[in-house]
C-alpha cells in the first residue's frame, strides 16, 4: 500500500456524507469501538456528515481492506474519494485537514468547507489564493481526485509561498466562484430527491452536462426564477437534454409561475416521448 517511497504514507479521504447509510458501521460514538485505522475530521457529534481519513496500510494490515474496498466502491463514479500520500501520520494528516473545515464570508460568516465532495475540491484548486492552496495542500506530496468519468487526477502542485491564515478569509469572487461550479450538483441532487427512487438517465458526466445546459438556456433567455431553473433541469435530465432543443423553451422561459412552467414543459416531455 506504500506508494514507493520509503516516508510517504498512503490514505484515502472519505465524505462520509455522501455514502448514507453505507458507512454506518464504522461512526460509533465511542471511540474505542473504531479501528485504528480510521480517523474522523470532524467531533464526535458530528460523525454523520464527516469526512472520514483511512490508513491503507493500517487497513491492510487489519485484514479490513475488503471493508474498506466496499466504502471505496459504494457509489460510482468515486466522487466520494480522495486519495492522499503524505509523509504525516493518520493523526498529524487529520489535525492538518482540521483546520479547512469552515471558511469565512467577507460578512465575517462561517460555512462548511465540504472539501471531501470530489467536485468541491477540484474546484478549491481553482478558486484558492496561490498562498491558500499552499497551506492546503503544503504537506500533501500528491492529491488524486476522481472526475465525473470516474478517472484520477492529481490536484496541481502548490506553489513555495507564504501560507495564508485558517480558516480561510474568502471573498465575494472566490465564493461566487464556488456557488457557481456547485450549482448544477445540486440541481441535479434536488431533482433526484423529486424523483425519489426513480432513476435518471445517463450517467454522472452526462448528467452534468446536461444540467449545465439547462442553466445556459435558462440564463440566455433572462430568467431569474431558481425555481423555475430547477424544473428546467428537470425535465431537461428527463429528456437527455433533447427538450432544450424544443422551439416550445423560448415562450416556456418568459413565464415566472413556477408550477405552470413545469406543468407546460412535463407535458411536452411527455408528447416528446411518445412520438
Amino acid at each position: 500500500m506504500n506508494s514507493g517511497h520509503q516516508n510517504v504514507s498512503s490514505y484515502l479521504l472519505i465524505d462520509n456524507g455522501l455514502l448514507e447509510e453505507v458507512s454506518a458501521s464504522y461512526t460509533e460514538v465511542d471511540s474505542r469501538n473504531r479501528p485504528l485505522w480510521l480517523e474522523p475530521i470532524y467531533p464526535d457529534y458530528a460523525l454523520a456528515v464527516s469526512p472520514l481519513l483511512v490508513d491503507l496500510d493500517a487497513a491492510y494490515e487489519a485484514g479490513d481492506i475488503d471493508l474498506v474496498m466496499s466504502y471505496v466502491n459504494a457509489r460510482a463514479p468515486a466522487l466520494h474519494v480522495s486519495i492522499i500520500e503524505t509523509e504525516l501520520n493518520l493523526e498529524q494528516i487529520a489535525q492538518h485537514l482540521r483546520k479547512f473545515i469552515f471558511i469565512v464570508a467577507p460578512d465575517d460568516k462561517q460555512f462548511t468547507l465540504r472539501y471531501a465532495d470530489g467536485t468541491v475540491l477540484a474546484t478549491l484548486a481553482a478558486v484558492l489564493t496561490t498562498a491558500q492552496w499552499a497551506t492546503m495542500k503544503g504537506p500533501i506530496s500528491r492529491w488524486g481526485v476522481h472526475d465525473r468519468s470516474g478517472t484520477l487526477t492529481s490536484l496541481p502542485p502548490a506553489e513555495p509561498v507564504a501560507y495564508a491564515s485558517t480558516p480561510f478569509c474568502l471573498n465575494h469572487d472566490q465564493l461566487a466562484a464556488l456557488d457557481e461550479a456547485s450549482e448544477p450538483d445540486h440541481c441535479i441532487a434536488k431533482v433526484k430527491m423529486m424523483r425519489h427512487v426513480t432513476p435518471l438517465p445517463g450517467n454522472t458526466a452526462e448528467q452534468h452536462t446536461w444540467a449545465l445546459a439547462a442553466r445556459e438556456v435558462w440564463r440566455a433567455a433572462g430568467n431569474s426564477n431558481a425555481s423555475i431553473l430547477l424544473f428546467l433541469t428537470e425535465s431537461t435530465l428527463i429528456s437527455r437534454g433533447t427538450v432544450l432543443r424544443r422551439n416550445e423553451m423560448e415562450n416556456f422561459l418568459v413565464m415566472d409561475e413556477a408550477n405552470a412552467f413545469r406543468e407546460k414543459i412535463q407535458d411536452l416531455v411527455k408528447k416528446m416521448a411518445q412520438w
